[in-house]
């Protein structure tokens, strides 16, 4: 009975104190109690404590817009900061804060709005960071924010800044703001942001290396026009290889994002010059140390350095033993190996289909007899992402050439044959697979 009380009064004082934050959310004339109240609610709204509140997000919203635009600098932003808090992750909130005109143009006047130089850091830092959150998802938003309130001139500025806070929070807004296709081909390529970029990427200071590197992703992205002049600097492969090699796991997976960014599609000679940097024997390290997201990324970047058939020969003639003894393991099945996941097999049957792809490396694939039954124990398997991969790697060793009879042979032996018939009642995508598969039979 005692603990039922307890239970009811604590959900009573709950509710008011809610109504209470809420109450001095409106207190208007007093900045800093409506400010701290702002910030307990969108504490509150972050953990789902105001799911239940009718249109408790906009009346938060609208005070913390109403507190950036105040006349007090430093309630402008800290206010500034609490809307990067409350709308970062909300995709909704973003596009409710961005119909407020005024919200956009206010935060530009942070930029130059104060003579003491510790306030003016603080203002820009929550300045660069509100825009960050305000273009996380929306394209038309960034769109705005760059053209309509001309930030670029003062990105590359914070990007130079001597506060490390600022150049943080300019990297924020500059990763956010690069995932627009647009503005990566035109206003961020005019501008030249990878310059100040590159030179962040070299100091000591760690969260400085995280924000860069996430940010240069973008940059190497296919399209855009800034990955061919960013590839063209002398040591930029070197200095990703480096990233990988990192002791902040953060940063490593950066570089592993921007390798596979750059191999994507590249030429032989691109793939070539990265190998000299960072070798297929130190992408296997990277798979054998375990971290998924790491293991995940070394993945992709190994299917995409072997995707050539004349390159995958000549690899494989080199680190073929490797490849297979690091990569064949993580097919095993369930209850076998605990910490690969389902994703991680499917990376590991595409780089198997690329390797297949090679007149020599599909006999060598063909000699792991513990290769060919995964193959076709994941025929079998109940995701059917697993079975058209493992269809299609089936296909490409059972391709036409001097030798395919004797792989064929095999397959047939082994039972893949009689299971990609099977197949051919099951849902669209497989059974199309099987049927491409069965054709070489």
């Amino acid at each position: 009975w005692y603990q039922r009380r307890v239970r009811v009064s604590s959900g009573i004082n709950a509710e008011y104190g809610v109504t209470r934050l809420f109450v001095l959310l409106r207190s208007y004339g007093n900045l800093y109690v409506q400010y701290n109240a702002a910030k307990c609610l969108t504490n509150l709204f972050n953990t789902g404590g105001l799911d239940k509140i009718p249109y408790s997000k906009t009346r938060l919203l609208d005070t913390i817009v109403y507190l950036c635009l105040s006349e007090n600098l430093r309630v402008k932003h800290m206010g500034a900061n609490v809307l990067y808090e409350l709308i970062e992750l909300n995709p909704e909130l973003q596009l409710l804060a961005s119909y407020s005109r005024h919200l956009m143009s206010g935060l530009s006047q942070f930029f130059g709005a104060s003579k003491d130089p510790e306030e003016q850091v603080k203002l820009r830092s929550a300045a660069f960071k509100a825009f960050a959150a305000l273009g996380e998802s929306q394209e038309e938003i960034r769109r705005y924010i760059i053209e309509g309130e001309n930030i670029i001139g003062q990105l590359k500025t914070g990007l130079q800044d001597e506060s490390t806070e600022v150049q943080v929070a300019a990297l924020s807004c500059l990763h956010s703001l690069s995932r627009s296709v647009k503005q990566l081909r035109t206003n961020l390529l005019d501008a030249e942001v990878w310059r100040p970029l590159l030179h962040l990427m070299k100091t000591q200071d760690c969260m400085l290396i995280r924000t860069s590197s996430r940010t240069l992703c973008n940059l190497l992205l296919d399209f855009s026009p800034s990955k061919d002049i960013l590839l063209e600097q002398e040591g930029t492969i070197g200095l990703l290889s480096q990233l990988v090699l990192h002791s902040d796991n953060e940063v490593r997976l950066n570089g592993l994002w921007a390798m596979m960014n750059i191999t994507y599609k590249a030429d032989a000679l691109l793939r070539s010059n990265l190998l000299l940097h960072f070798g297929i024997e130190k992408i296997l390290t990277v798979v054998e140390e375990g971290c998924p997201r790491l293991k995940m990324k070394a993945l992709g970047l190994l299917r995409n350095v072997l995707c050539d058939t004349d390159d995958v020969d000549r690899l494989m003639r080199s680190h073929g033993t490797s490849v297979l003894s690091t990569l064949v393991p993580l097919l095993a099945p369930p209850g076998v190996l605990l910490d690969v996941s389902e994703d991680e097999q499917e990376q590991v049957l595409c780089v198997f289909i690329n390797i297949a792809a090679g007149e020599m490396s599909r006999d060598l694939l063909m000699e792991r007899d513990d290769l060919l039954q995964s193959l076709l124990n994941f025929l079998c398997h109940t995701n059917s992402q697993l079975q058209i991969a493992a269809t299609t790697c089936i296909t490409q060793l059972a391709k036409h050439d001097d030798r395919s009879e004797v792989r064929q042979a095999k397959l047939r032996r082994m039972g893949h044959f009689k299971q990609l018939e099977v197949l051919l009642s099951a849902r669209p995508e497989v059974s199309d697979r099987a049927k491409i598969a069965l054709q070489y039979f």
